[in-house]
């Protein structure tokens, strides 16, 4: 069995007769022909007027999409920016960036295209820019509305995504191109602090404080329409959902839930591939392995995730001080004072939950910089599965029962 990893794959040690169970997303079939798809959602919305009534009379239209940790929009921001054109209304790009790293000229044109990028204007956001945020109020928690002000420039925002699992907000899509996609650094780390209360699970979208704040900061700016596809395992377009940003997102994320459901088979040992690149492209993305496999391990487990992170660590310098400054117990402790918390912090309780709720060991096989980095830290590394399956066995058994989970970033784990 080969398991994604990087831009290639590992394969499995043979422990066959260990394996008690594969979990993975179901097979799904692509459509022929996203772009006509897309064209046909516009006529058939969900809980909206078509897309010529939203863009009837209107003289700009603000795309909103995601960045290179998501597959490629262009099909669906084709069709619309068409649309568009043929209305004579102004279109302007905005990748959602949230709180990643900024893409390359290179990078955002291989994502969007050569002939979106030359005839449109296109902008990412940056969560670090003061001058180029407004903020909006806060919501009943507290997480002030600041987002980039480009969306109050334009007579309408357009939504584009891939709508799947989500391990903080239940799912991906939707609302949350405004908040983190487009907010200021602040309020994407107070919203995220929200994690830490009762009910933030992937999944979970009724219940969920972090989502419940989302929509309720969504629905206080400018948002007028979606088109998402439901992404299957490989990326490919399992189905088109567009219109109202709120009623149309429900009907997409219950879609995605039967493609990613799995039920629980615990095991000793969980080895957890995220899925590749762009998947694991940092400890930041790779670390999301950890989410379905704390469901899955028994206590005093091991958790083997694999994750090449090709580009480090990537989140700042918090990250890298809290793995190797404190203890898991000082972890999750400190990640509950708000004035300390952010991204990185909360890059390091994830780590800490599964060492101090489960009792787990978290084993990384990654690349070999960054297991030179992680040394010293609370999180083992090592750079080959079979080096990591050892240290599993040496905390466990030489006979302990194994569970693996592929694509596992996205997995609904009950």
């Amino acid at each position: 069995m080969e398991l994604e990893y990087g831009r290639g794959f590992l394969e499995m040690p043979a422990v066959d007769q260990r394996v008690s169970a594969v979990l993975q997303p179901k097979d799904v079939k692509g459509i022929d022909d996203v772009e006509e798809k897309v064209r046909e959602s516009f006529e058939r919305p969900v809980g909206s007027p078509p897309l010529a009534s939203i863009l009837k009379g209107k003289k700009k239209a603000l795309i909103l999409t995601v960045n290179f940790s998501r597959p490629s929009p262009r099909a669906l921001i084709t069709p619309i920016a068409a649309l568009c054109d043929q209305m004579d209304v102004e279109v302007t790009i905005l990748i959602a960036r949230g709180r990643h790293r900024a893409m390359t000229d290179e990078e955002i044109r291989s994502h969007l295209g050569d002939d979106l990028v030359s005839r449109y204007s296109v902008l990412e956001h940056d969560p670090f820019d003061e001058e180029n945020c407004r903020e909006f109020g806060k919501t009943t928690r507290g997480v002030p509305i600041r987002v980039n002000k480009t969306i109050f420039e334009n007579d309408a925002v357009i939504g584009t995504g891939f709508i799947e699992p989500s391990y903080l907000s239940g799912f991906s899509g939707g609302r949350k191109l405004l908040v983190p996609g487009i907010s200021h650094f602040r309020s994407i780390d107070l919203n995220h602090y929200l994690l830490l209360e009762e009910g933030s699970r992937i999944g979970v979208l009724d219940g969920n404080p972090l989502n419940e704040d989302l929509e309720e900061a969504a629905r206080k700016l400018p948002f007028h329409w979606i088109t998402y596809a439901i992404g299957g395992a490989d990326d490919q377009v399992a189905e088109i959902i567009s219109g109202d940003p709120f009623e149309a997102h429900r009907l997409g994320c219950e879609k995605s839930r039967e493609i990613y459901t799995c039920q629980k088979v615990p095991a000793e040992i969980v080895i957890s591939s995220p899925g590749g690149y762009p998947y694991d492209c940092d400890l930041v993305q790779g670390k999301k392995a950890i989410i379905p496999a704390m469901e899955t391990v028994s206590p005093k487990g091991a958790i083997l995730a694999l994750a090449e992170c090709e580009e480090g660590w990537g989140a700042e310098d918090t990250f890298r001080e809290w793995l190797t400054e404190f203890s898991p117990e000082e972890v999750m402790k400190r990640v509950r004072d708000k004035s300390l918390f952010s991204l990185g912090a909360h890059g390091a309780y994830l780590f800490a939950k599964a060492l101090i709720e489960k009792k787990a060991r978290v084993i990384m096989v990654t690349n070999p910089e960054l297991a030179k980095d992680l040394k010293g830290t609370f999180v083992e590394a090592v750079t080959s599965i079979d080096e990591g399956l050892a240290k599993a066995e040496n905390y466990t058994d030489q006979n302990a029962k194994i569970t693996v989970l592929r694509k596992a970033r996205r997995l609904i784990i009950l």
